[in-house]
């Protein structure tokens, strides 16, 4: 069990540091749809010409999922293993991840692979695998795993503050008229994970002490903490990323609070500035 590997989609938004440490990788890319034109969300995408486009896109954005024989592909090459996925209640992934580990098994007899749906995205996908790769170490059994994980995943919270909520008005998530009046009136939503899909937490007023507001919504969880992880991913927003990690190892009694910053996927729905909390 110790050399399973943990696959992922291009919302795993890892570190190079937690790649190894995890022995997990992004292995299926989305493909991000932008205006015209169609990227690949892999290493070689560039993240700061990624945001230039999306802001000088008027037209809609959104992502596309790869053939299933992408995931069969990888779980042979892999020789099974673990997947995470984005929440399949946002996207076609987990159920080609699913189609393609039944292919994979039909392809190469014994080959052992579990699809997890992690009903969230970025940090809350990295948080399972955090998860997936503490109880491999513990010495549990492929079945016993599964069970905690899913078990988990039922627990975890993820939140998202919108700075900018552009891409969300360009595609129809939110009217233009309500999308104007947010940014008049300054006010910046916080979404969070429930049950997969997308709510509307709270609004947060104004600019000032964002970090304290968005910590506030853990508060407001009630949730036993202690010893957990706090996963903050950013996009091309580090120093509010920083002042949360700062913040929150006052406020709480987080294990680890690790900082990620979003790949391809994420960034295109976080927006720029965006800020992701999962524990």
């Amino acid at each position: 069990m110790n050399t399973i590997k943990i696959l992922g989609d291009s919302a795993l938004d890892l570190t190079r540091e937690l790649e190894v440490e995890l022995d997990a990788e992004r292995v299926v890319p989305f493909y991000l749809e932008i205006g015209n034109e169609t990227l690949v969300d892999d290493d070689s995408l560039s993240m700061p010409g990624l945001i230039e486009k999306m802001k000088a896109c008027a037209g809609k954005m959104g992502s596309a999922c790869p053939s299933p024989v992408q995931w069969m592909d990888a779980f042979i090459k892999a020789g099974g293993g673990f997947a995470v996925t984005i929440s399949s209640k946002l996207s076609g992934m987990h159920q080609a991840a699913k189609m393609g580990l039944e292919m994979a098994k039909n392809e190469v007899a014994g080959l052992v692979g579990h699809v997890f749906d992690s009903k969230s995205a970025s940090c809350g996908e990295v948080l399972v695998a955090l998860k997936i790769r503490r109880l491999i170490e513990r010495g549990l059994e492929f079945e016993a795993v599964i069970k905690k994980v899913e078990r988990f995943i039922e627990e975890m919270k993820t939140f998202v503050l919108l700075e900018d909520i552009s891409n969300i008005v360009k595609n129809g998530r939110m009217g233009k008229i309500k999308g104007a009046l947010v940014n008049v009136l300054n006010i910046k939503p916080v979404l969070c994970s429930k049950d997969g899909e997308i709510d509307v937490f709270s609004k947060l007023r104004g600019s000032s002490n964002l970090a304290g507001k968005l910590l506030e919504c853990i508060t407001q969880c009630k949730r036993k903490i202690q010893g957990d992880d706090l996963i903050i991913s950013h996009c091309n927003n580090l120093s509010l990323a920083e002042e949360l990690r700062v913040k929150a190892g006052e406020r709480f009694d987080f294990g680890r609070i690790v900082i990620l910053e979003t790949k391809g996927l994420s960034s295109l729905y976080a927006c720029d500035k965006g800020i992701i909390l999962s524990f």
